[in-house]
């Protein structure tokens, strides 16, 4: 057994792309690690054999219980986060799965300092102005926002009754190193059709995953963080077309790219999301009315609460993260 002076944690959803980088991170900085995994052949090789695997999800209640037990802090990363999916198989990991995480934590996890839960801006619903953590909170007809805020609500009233002490971080939109904006955008530009709303304009609220990990980690052990919710959010401004555009230019693309105005995109994405229903494909047309809105409205949330809080952490700027994200795709991803 490797002798550490830091905590044991849990890990869940380490095989997506946020909890396995995540994970990563926590081995190499020596921290005993346990990770819930439904398939550990996905896990990275290097996860496997740094970390206690139990295998599992979170409506295996013999799982939970194995996983909880004799950690210090939990990083709840597992979710849905599928762009098209239906509101049963977003309910069943966003909603139940926490609720079935916080009740066992209950019953054994006395000794947790900390639940760091990840959520999503997504539970503002995709407003035209920027929103701070004051503002309201819809989710606004998307079921993947709806049930992450159904799911942050859980982690907020059962934490309290039951005193499990805990921190909600929302991110916005997470770049670099295995994320599915690189690749799905990535592969629009590379040679298929890429979608701008309003010449994209707005801002696209980018969100470095190393910058992340790095404010999951102080939520985890800050006692200043206990019982706080923090939109996360990189500190500079980068629009869509700003974004696109280098993106673009780095990978050598020859995609075609449209730009379309706000309500004609929106228009398109309802006839093609009715074609979809009346046919009865389960699979996610080529535009819906999520995607004109991640495209077409703000993410750029207000972070200022979380800077504050922490006292602003060194961080990755933009040139770093969109470099680490083409060589990425270039490299690995396109290699595959």
């Amino acid at each position: 057994m490797i002798k550490t002076n830091k905590p044991s944690v849990l890990v869940t959803g380490a095989t997506g792309f946020i909890g396995g980088r995540l994970a990563q991170r926590l081995v190499e900085s020596g921290y005993l690690v346990k990770l819930l995994v439904r398939n550990r052949d996905k896990l990275a090789p290097s996860l496997c054999s740094a970390c206690e695997i139990v295998q599992g999800d979170l409506a295996d209640f013999a799982a939970l219980v194995s996983s909880v037990r004799d950690v210090s802090i939990i990083y709840h990363c597992a979710a849905n986060v599928n762009t098209w999916d239906s509101w049963d198989a977003y309910y069943a990991t966003n909603v139940l799965g926490v609720k079935n995480l916080l009740n066992t934590i209950e019953t054994e996890g006395p000794n947790l300092s900390r639940l760091v839960h990840l959520s999503t801006v997504d539970v503002y619903g995709f407003p035209a102005d920027p929103c701070d953590e004051e503002c309201d909170l819809t989710g606004r007809g998307f079921s993947y926002g709806e049930t992450k805020l159904l799911g942050e609500s859980l982690v907020t009233t059962l934490g309290d009754s039951l005193g499990i002490p805990y921190t909600i971080l929302r991110p916005t939109n997470v770049i670099g190193p295995g994320s599915q904006f690189i690749s799905r955008i990535g592969d629009e530009l590379k040679s298929g059709i890429m979608l701008k709303v309003d010449g994209g304009r707005v801002n696209a609220g980018m969100l470095y995953i190393e910058n992340l990990i790095d404010y999951m980690i102080w939520a985890a052990e800050s006692p200043r963080s206990l019982g706080e919710c923090y939109n996360v959010r990189d500190n500079y401004d980068v629009s869509w077309g700003e974004f696109l555009s280098r993106f673009r230019v780095a990978i050598e693309g020859r995609g075609r790219m449209v730009n379309l105005p706000f309500f004609a995109a929106d228009a398109i994405a309802g006839v093609l999301e009715f074609v979809n229903h009346v046919s009865r494909s389960s699979r996610e047309p080529l535009l819906h009315h999520l995607l004109v809105r991640i495209f077409g409205r703000t993410s750029g949330h207000s972070a200022e609460k979380i800077r504050q809080a922490c006292g602003r952490l060194p961080m990755s700027d933009f040139n770093e993260a969109i470099e680490c994200s083409v060589r990425w795709y270039q490299d690995e991803y396109l290699g595959r």
